[in-house]
């Protein structure tokens, strides 16, 4: 080892939801700044991801935080939805992989736990007002707002 390399300072890790919350806000980059001028709209539509999907999963309470970074509804989707679901099932293990497919999309990863995975498809369907929610395997709804 050199001096010189001795002499840097050590990088922390950057947490995956740290990583996670940046890349949401270059994904929904179009959303996340409340009232844009002309000038915050032609940057935000230049970098915006409109399909992107975290290669991270997060638990249901930092996705709450990370959709919470919207500034304003999108489309039927506003972050309260996710808090409501946190409210009536943040002790279950649910994980989130956060996304976008033009419009808002969210998958939750749902344990086998009961009647566990019925009961959130029952709450998406009757809460999100969601244009489409389906399995996309055992374990994974996907919910998508247009």
């Amino acid at each position: 080892m050199t001096s010189q390399t001795a002499r840097q300072p050590k990088r922390k890790p950057v947490s995956i939801v740290y990583q996670v919350m940046r890349d949401f806000r270059i994904a929904y980059a179009d959303a996340v700044i409340p009232e844009m001028t002309d000038a915050q709209w032609s940057e935000a539509a230049r970098i915006r991801r409109l399909t992107w999907q975290s290669p991270h999963r997060l638990s249901l309470a930092d996705a709450v935080k990370c959709y919470g970074q919207m500034a304003n509804t999108y489309n039927e989707f506003h972050p309260g939805l996710l808090r409501d679901l946190n409210a009536a099932f943040g002790n279950d293990g649910i994980q989130v992989t956060p996304s976008r497919e033009y419009s808002v999309a969210v998958y939750l990863h749902v344990p086998d736990a009961g009647d566990l995975r019925q009961r959130v498809e029952t709450f998406a369907r009757e809460h999100f007002n969601a244009d489409e929610v389906w399995w996309t395997n055992a374990e994974t709804l996907r919910v998508w707002w247009d």
